[in-house]
């Protein structure tokens, strides 16, 4: 790749405005290696939502907690099971793929829970009917399918909501017992998947999480991060780092903690567009 993002710490290159802008950026760099080093000494209780577990920070001592249960996968597994039959079935429907599919129907049929399970397998067992009859799969035999999949989609994913959930608020909890650190000094961090329900449901748990505290009178939403592209626990660090720095510095310079949080810099940002829009009579 040619293009690659420009660093603009030294920006303006053409005036000396930018030699004090590069040295800004160095003083913070300082700031916040000494914030990285606290956090890496155990002044804060870093937890983090990676894959299926919450890694707990706290010092030198890393701590893994799984989250999915076997309960969970299996009703990942079972709304997966339709997909696979979807595409067996997209471009052949011969004797050895619907006897494929045969067996699939079977496996479903012998999962918990056993009630979604049944239903899942009766809607899947009459296409497959369907298709042994008329000897040929029709986009509408497809949309009909989807539809009859679409309120056990519901109830499986509502089931495995609660199954998180449930999994989540009581590991929470354990590692409150365990660690002993007030709620200021905690931070909760929620890593990008590759499915938004890695970001939306780990975020409300842990802001809902937090509200429940009652010796918690803080923002939620400033211990509560969400680390786009993060890989590892360092990650996790420079972003809490990050955030402490920056929530001393809006309070230091600009009256408030809350300055340079996203939010009220997206409310900003709106009302500028806002102005650019009515001035230039744009739609």
């Amino acid at each position: 790749m040619r293009h690659q993002i420009n660093n603009s710490n030294n920006e303006p290159t053409s005036n000396p405005l930018g030699n004090i802008n590069a040295r800004f950026h160095s003083l913070y760099g300082q700031q916040k290696s000494e914030i990285i080093n606290q956090i890496k000494q155990g002044d804060v209780l870093l937890v983090c939502r990676m894959d299926n577990r919450l890694i707990v920070k706290c010092g030198e001592t890393e701590e893994a907690f799984t989250i999915n249960t076997t309960r969970y996968h299996d009703l990942k597994a079972l709304s997966h099971s339709t997909l696979a039959v979807y595409y067996s079935l997209l471009n052949t429907w011969d004797k050895e793929t619907l006897k494929e599919v045969d067996g699939w129907i079977n496996e479903i049929r012998s999962h918990e829970p056993k009630e979604l399970s049944q239903e899942l397998a009766d809607v899947t067992a009459e296409l497959v009917t369907h298709v042994r009859t008329a000897g040929a799969l029709t986009h509408s035999d497809m949309s009909q399918y989807q539809q009859a999949l679409e309120p056990i989609y519901a109830k499986l994913m509502t089931q495995a909501a609660k199954d998180e959930i449930e999994s989540l608020v009581s590991t929470l909890n354990a590692i409150r017992e365990q660690y002993n650190y007030p709620s200021s000094k905690m931070f909760m961090i929620v890593f990008g998947g590759h499915q938004p329900r890695y970001k939306a449901l780990a975020s409300m748990v842990f802001k809902r999480w937090f509200s429940g505290l009652e010796q918690h009178t803080l923002n939620s939403d400033h211990h509560v991060r969400y680390c786009e592209g993060g890989e590892s626990l360092d990650d996790a660090i420079e972003l809490v780092a990050s955030a402490i720095l920056d929530k001393d510095l809006a309070k230091s310079t600009l009256g408030s903690a809350l300055a340079l949080n996203r939010d009220v810099l997206s409310l900003v940002a709106q009302r500028a567009i806002d102005d650019y829009w009515r001035q230039h009579n744009l739609r």
